[in-house]
Order: structure tokens, then sequence, then C-alpha cells
């Protein structure tokens, strides 16, 4: 779905494979998160369609190294040239292209490095002609995660830091223990700004942004006193999305895929002392049972829009 922001600025909606994005069409064209990799002819499509072509791509700025958020980088670099600005953090995990630290290889995922010309740091300013974004670093779901404020327009281009009452998941493996505490920080600074509207990194238009905000808090007081909640919601959020990954997965296979790859075990031994199998069972149950996974020809499958 597209949301016009302001003229020539507009809000692409996806789903929960690929992350939200923008298209600034002005002086200077400019992308805001690419999607994932394996939906790349979508998201040349959505790009199109509010009149971008992309060998007209200036400028890449990607809110932090994930593969839903960098999916189209390196082919959109190949067709336009463009520019590639990230957070020095993730800048440097491309640079040395570091699969654990940008989660490509703990979470098995389908992902291509690219080259990044420019490191952003927290209180800079990028510019959409007249439009001033300020860039806020918001570490927790990603070392190098950034929100964008609009001061002028009092609108948050928030990622993954801020959903409507929730947030990216908070993987204490690989981003260390602290995750929780530094989501917490950072929705902190988010708070401190004038806000009227938030544009998250998945889901749609945030109108209230004080409920958001607090609900999300709330979550993440909850993790925090009791970390066993943080370790089911990352392993409910994965399981998730590895089926909108992979497109389904073979029934009688799945449980054996998820003890074949990192984050699985890692999650488990983290929080549930090694207990994979009770893990996977009572999960599967709870979505069953909640019909976010079903099973058809012998493959389980999301009811979750990708």
């Amino acid at each position: 779905m597209i949301s016009q922001i302001r003229p020539n600025f507009f809000f692409i909606e996806r789903g929960w494979l690929n992350a939200n994005h923008f298209v600034f069409n002005g002086k200077q064209r400019i992308l805001i998160d690419t999607g994932y990799v394996s939906d790349f002819e979508e998201t040349r499509g959505w790009i199109e369609a509010v009149g971008v072509d992309l060998k007209s791509v200036d400028l890449i700025i990607n809110t932090h190294s994930h593969c839903d958020h960098v999916g189209g980088n390196k082919r959109i670099r190949e067709i336009s040239g463009c520019w590639i600005s990230i957070h020095r953090l993730d800048k440097q995990s491309i640079d040395l292209r570091d699969d654990w630290s940008t989660w490509y290889r703990f979470y098995d995922q389908e992902a291509e490095f690219f080259p990044v010309d420019d490191a952003l740091e927290g209180g800079e300013m990028v510019y959409l002609d007249d439009l001033e974004l300020r860039i806020i670093h918001t570490p927790g779901h990603a070392r190098g995660g950034i929100a964008l404020y609009c001061p002028k327009e009092r609108f948050l281009i928030s990622s993954d830091a801020l959903w409507d009452g929730d947030l990216g998941v908070l993987n204490t493996i690989v981003e260390g223990k602290e995750a929780p505490i530094l989501a917490m920080e950072s929705l902190k600074k988010i708070r401190s700004w004038d806000l009227r509207t938030i544009y998250p990194g998945h889901g749609g238009i945030i109108s209230d942004p004080e409920a958001a905000i607090r609900k999300c808090e709330e979550k993440l007081k909850s993790f925090i006193n009791n970390p066993k909640k943080l370790g089911k919601d990352h392993l409910k959020k994965i399981l998730i999305w590895v089926l909108l990954m992979k497109r389904g997965y073979r029934a009688d296979d799945f449980f054996g895929y998820l003890l074949r790859v990192p984050w699985f075990k890692a999650v488990v031994d983290a929080y549930f002392e090694g207990r994979y199998q009770e893990l996977f069972s009572n999960l599967l149950e709870e979505l069953l049972a909640r019909n976010i996974i079903f099973i058809q020809d012998g493959c389980y499958q999301t009811s979750v829009k990708s």
C-alpha cells in the first residue's frame, strides 16, 4: 500500500518479510530501505509505481543492515550506480562481509553484500530537497539501527526500533545481553521528540505515537523483568519469519531444519535450558491454535502477510 507523506515523498507499506520503505522523487531520487532480495521484482514495481525508474536512483539510505531492509541494495546499485549510506557500525559489518553481525548466517537468510559509500552518525542531518531529517541512533534491535525524525512535519521513520506497540526481535545472542536495555534507551530518545505520525519498519502508519510508545515500553519492561518472555518472543517471531522467508516448510522436516541452523538452538539454550522438542511443540501448538500457522499440502504455512 502506498501513502503520500508529502509531495514527492511516499511511504510503501509491505508485509513482515519485506520491510516498509520510502521513495523520494525530488531533485534527487532517494530510497530508504529496499526490501528482501527474493522479492526484488515486486520492490521494483512499488518504486516504479510512484514514478521512479531504478536507473535514476541517486541514493539509498538504510535504517540498518538486516536482510529485509537491504535486499535490493546490490541490484539497484548495479542498475543506477547510486550512493549507499548506512550507520557507521553497520558499514563496518558490511565492509567486512560479516555474515554473523548482519544476522545473515545466524538466521540462514538469503542476502547479498553490497558496497557502502557513507557512514552515518546519530545527530547528522539528511536532506530531501527542503525537507530536513535528523538521524537518531537507535540500537537494541540492531547495533547500527537508525530512525529519521522530521522536525518540520513532526513525523518519525522509526524502522524496527518501534512498531505499533511492539518492536523488532531482540537478538541477545548476536547483539548482546544489553539489547533490551539499549532498546529501552532508544525508545526514550524517540519519546523525547515532538511526534504527530510514525512510519514503522513493519506494519501500518501510527497516528497515536504516545500509545504505541507506551505499549512498547510495557513490553520491554516485561522482557527485562522476565527474560523468558523475551526468549519466547524471539522464537515466535523468527519461527513465523522463517515460514515467510522459505514460503512454507515441509512439516515432517521443520523441526529437523530448526536444529540445523544456528538461531533456534542458540535461543533455546540461552533461555530454556536446551529443551528443543518441548519448545518447538509448545510454540507450534500455540501458533496453530491461533491460526497464525496452518498445515497445507504437508507443509507449515503462515497466515501472516509477507
